[in-house]
């Protein structure tokens, strides 16, 4: 008897919190779609990933491969000549400052833009470099290249144009 009446103690119980756990959350929506739009100012940086080694045990002369970053300040400096040029966006000073963040990932011969929130870049970016975690809180991604002829000029140029063709088309990004 004791053992039937703690059983279907425990199931009403269950029963209660399962009902009480879908109910909606006072004042708690979904965050709207990010969009562009025109007056918006956006932080650039660009940079450059590579492979180091790096030792990890100088007693045993243990080595590992590591990513490094470089911040690119030419190809930072080209991009902002652009977006400038344009006219659509402002160039923000300060990451705190800005909409958006665009990050600029230079190849030799490519390039890739990143739109993304100033969380993703503090939380992907500045904390731990994770180019995948970048790329899947992006609002919109951008590429240009490979070029046989590249030239930061060029790739620049493409990567612009490309930016500029999507914003124009209408609303892509939609989430984060």
């Amino acid at each position: 008897m004791h053992r039937k009446f703690c059983s279907g103690t425990a199931a009403a119980l269950a029963l209660v919190f399962i009902a009480l756990s879908h109910t909606p959350g006072d004042g708690q929506t979904a965050a709207a779609p990010f969009t562009f739009h025109s007056g918006q100012s956006m932080y650039i940086v660009a940079f450059h990933c590579f492979r180091q080694q790096v030792l990890v045990d100088a007693a045993q002369g243990t080595m590992t491969q590591a990513d490094s970053v470089n911040l690119e300040l030419g190809m930072e400096r080209e991009v902002r000549k652009r977006i400038e040029q344009w006219g659509y966006f402002k160039v923000a000073e300060k990451p705190s400052d800005a909409d958006f963040v665009f990050l600029v990932s230079v190849d030799d011969a490519a390039i890739e833009g990143l739109a993304i929130s100033f969380e993703g870049y503090r939380g992907h970016f500045k904390s731990k470099f994770d180019l995948d975690a970048l790329r899947d809180v992006a609002y919109a991604r951008y590429l240009a290249g490979p070029l046989k002829l590249a030239s930061s000029g060029r790739l620049t140029d493409r990567l612009i144009k490309d930016f500029r063709a999507k914003i124009e088309q209408g609303p892509a990004p939609t989430h984060k």
